[in-house]
């Protein structure tokens, strides 16, 4: 007998605990942006005041946490079973479900919980950003399409693959980590490494509002073909380049050589000059000679003479001579 009322007591303690749950109504609400909405929670039993006893939470979609929304307090909701939450002016960032929460003695009961999808009846213009991997050599391959300007409610993603419809799935992304993130639709497929790489046309697909909007992936072999000639274009313009400097430092070290030993002759040849100018200057005719200046001494303008061309006047002179 002891052990079946024992039992029986512990039956009863768990369909108390099971029937003491908080209700949410309505499961799901659509506005618009700017337009109000209002969720209950229905509590098992009256409950003297709300605001001191429920609270309302969201889940953050982007940590999947709770966490705690605090409207302004209403003291008229005492001495009942339902307590709501209203928000006047919905955003776009008011998407999302929301949770109540009852406080029992020591006990912490959550509701069911309310889904909350806030539309904006303003056009849409989202932008979509495509992602494939570089290397597709494991036995799958994940494409990426991120649809910026719009949340999952608002659009509806498909991939064409060779004209054919596939869905894949689709979540909410953030532009970035922190409260201030735009929320964003990503959506997300996997092909085999064959598909991928066979595959003629691989196409992400927005449709909102009647419009649709797409945008293209590079199938794998064309990609890999793209990259190898971009890589052997890289290649070539780099070794061009290289061939240019080196030719154009050759030509400039030639030609700095060249002046250097036109500069070395130039001098060799005017202390020459210099030494002997007595004598050459007795074989040269009178025309050919310098004029004297005013201090009585000769300025003789000296410059490179072909040797040759010297050769012929010395012959000349000496013929004059003899």
């Amino acid at each position: 007998m002891g052990p079946w009322l024992l039992l029986l007591c512990c039956a009863w303690t768990l369909k108390s605990s099971l029937s003491s749950v908080l209700w949410q109504t309505p499961r799901t609400v659509r506005v618009s942006v700017g337009q109000p909405f209002t969720l209950q929670c229905i509590h098992e039993m009256k409950v003297q005041y709300c605001y001191s006893t429920t609270s309302w939470h969201k889940v953050s979609k982007r940590t999947g946490q709770l966490n705690e929304i605090r409207p302004e307090l209403d003291t008229r909701q005492t001495d009942t079973k339902v307590c709501t939450l209203t928000i006047s002016a919905a955003t776009l960032q008011d998407s999302g479900m929301y949770h109540c929460t009852g406080l029992y003695n020591t006990i912490v009961l959550v509701g069911n919980g309310t889904r909350v999808i806030v539309t904006d009846p303003g056009p849409l213009s989202p932008s979509i950003i495509t992602y494939s991997p570089l290397d597709a050599s494991g036995p799958v391959v994940p494409l990426q399409c991120l649809v910026m300007g719009a949340v999952p409610s608002q659009v509806q993603v498909v991939w064409i693959i060779d004209h054919s419809e596939r869905s894949g799935w689709t979540e909410s992304s953030w532009t970035e980590d922190s409260d201030s993130a735009l929320e964003h639709t990503r959506a997300h497929i996997t092909l085999s490494e064959d598909e991928w790489r066979e595959a003629a046309q691989i196409e992400c697909l927005v449709m909102f509002d009647g419009t649709n909007i797409s945008k293209s992936l590079v199938p794998g072999g064309n990609s890999a073909g793209l990259c190898s000639w971009l890589l052997y274009l890289g290649c070539g313009a780099v070794f061009l380049t290289i061939a240019v400097t080196a030719t154009v430092a050759v030509c400039l070290h030639r030609e700095r050589r060249k002046d250097a030993a036109a500069k070395g002759y130039c001098g060799r040849n005017t202390h020459s000059k210099q030494q002997k100018h007595g004598k050459r200057d007795t074989f040269r005719p009178a025309t050919e000679r310098p004029p004297r200046t005013m201090s009585g001494q000769n300025e003789v303008a000296y410059s490179c003479l072909n040797p040759n061309s010297l050769n012929q006047h010395l012959n000349a002179a000496q013929t004059e001579l003899q």
